[in-house]
């Protein structure tokens, strides 16, 4: 029987095939806002880039300069979110609001029409508009990489194919985009083929060989029945219409008083908020009996942002696999050795691993990435009992690489 390799896909997986980046989203976000949100005493700003400016500028006044941090969009998604039940309250459920009080915001021009003071209905409005126009923006995205970038998800389905010809592969993927399902159709996604989500052909698969979207897909749509109407179906041909919009819908409603869009995507913090949803819930459920049963892990283009990720990648602290690392670096990155960002840490923390041991094939010293780079070579543990190994020329040469690739999951 062949070995099981899981495969987790992050963001940067899927740069190379003309997918936005997450300061694309920002931008894009910024560009949204100015059009439903700008500022009423300065139209050339909006609801969205105050907020995260405020953030930054917060951030700007570190004591420590390496300690600095750059609010995401996600970040300011959840920060909006969370400002919610503090700008309105008026049954007083949120007992935070007893001890906290949140600092007032600039009046905005809703939609142009009339001027209005933030209150929690403006910032929920806010973002369920953000969440509807990026849904529309990935559908577009996506639809464009079919053909612009067909070449390349062609060479995404040979390099899976590959992995399959050692490896039972399952995928669990962070990422909206379909460029996968397009590069390999046939991977079991748990719903049926009208569309419907069977928990338990996840649950109780034991065949591996499938593609679990843990934060949503473009093929998701709410189309749910009376008792559930924002329940998630699987449509062949996603559209821009109502049934993927979170505007006009419930919220998600937490004990804690944060409220979040209702979407089929998990976006902003508050993840494990959120994924309480179905499919996600089943998803993340099944995440922990995945890492236990692989024999082998591979990460392409995944930052290790996801604390409740890490936490079940964590499993195999005890239990050394090998495990290979599908990034981009320019060539005056540090080597691990040397490395100190968030990263880095993030990776050791949530796998096992000795950053010292790091070099290149056959060497003891650290590795220089730029001939690393040049050489289409991983930067490798000389260590045995942690067998982990980083490719640093990105999603597109790894896919025209396989091999260097496998060499180091067998």
């Amino acid at each position: 029987m062949k070995k099981k390799l899981l495969i987790t896909v992050g963001a940067g997986a899927s740069l190379d095939f003309g997918l936005p980046s997450v300061s694309a989203v920002d931008t894009f976000f910024d560009g949204c806002a100015s059009k439903s949100h700008p500022l009423a005493d300065d139209p050339t700003s909006n609801l969205y880039r105050h907020c995260r400016d405020a953030i930054n500028a917060y951030y700007a006044c570190a004591p420590k300069l390496e300690l600095r941090k750059w609010a995401n969009f996600e970040e300011v998604l959840y920060q909006l979110n969370l400002l919610i039940p503090y700008l309105s309250d008026l049954h007083r459920v949120h007992g935070s609001n007893a001890l906290l009080t949140a600092n007032s915001l600039p009046e905005v021009m809703h939609f142009g029409r009339d001027r209005k003071a933030v209150d929690g209905a403006v910032l929920g409005n806010l973002t369920s508009t953000l969440m509807s126009e990026l849904v529309n923006h990935f559908i577009d995205a996506c639809a464009t990489a079919s053909t612009a970038k067909a070449a390349e998800i062609a060479e995404l389905g040979q390099f899976l194919a590959a992995l399959q010809d050692e490896f039972e592969i399952g995928i669990i993927t962070l990422n909206y985009d379909n460029l996968f399902t397009q590069a390999s159709p046939g991977l079991q996604t748990g719903f049926d083929a009208a569309g419907k989500f069977d928990p338990m052909s996840v649950i109780a698969r034991t065949d591996w060989n499938f593609i679990y979207h843990l934060h949503g897909s473009v093929h998701f749509a709410m189309t749910g029945v009376a008792h559930d109407m924002h329940g998630i179906t699987w449509v062949a041909t996603p559209s821009k219409d109502h049934t993927v919009h979170a505007t006009g819908r419930n919220s998600q409603d937490s004990m804690e008083g944060t409220t979040y869009p209702m979407s089929p995507f998990v976006a902003g913090y508050g993840k494990t908020q959120q994924i309480l949803r179905q499919p996600f819930r089943t998803y993340f459920a099944q995440v922990n009996r995945l890492v236990h049963e692989a024999d082998s892990l591979l990460f392409l283009g995944y930052g290790f942002g996801d604390l409740h990720l890490n936490a079940a990648f964590s499993e195999v602290r005890d239990r050394h696999r090998p495990i290979v690392l599908v990034d981009w670096a320019d060539d005056n990155q540090d080597p691990l050795p040397f490395r100190n960002d968030t990263w880095s840490y993030n990776l050791f923390k949530a796998l096992p691993g000795d950053a010292h041991a790091m070099s290149s094939i056959g060497h003891s010293a650290p590795a220089d990435l730029g001939d690393l780079r040049a050489a289409r070579e991983l930067e490798v543990s000389n260590n045995p009992t942690y067998p982990l190994a980083v490719w640093y020329n990105g999603m597109l040469e790894a896919c025209r690489h396989p091999q260097k690739i496998l060499k180091h999951l067998r």
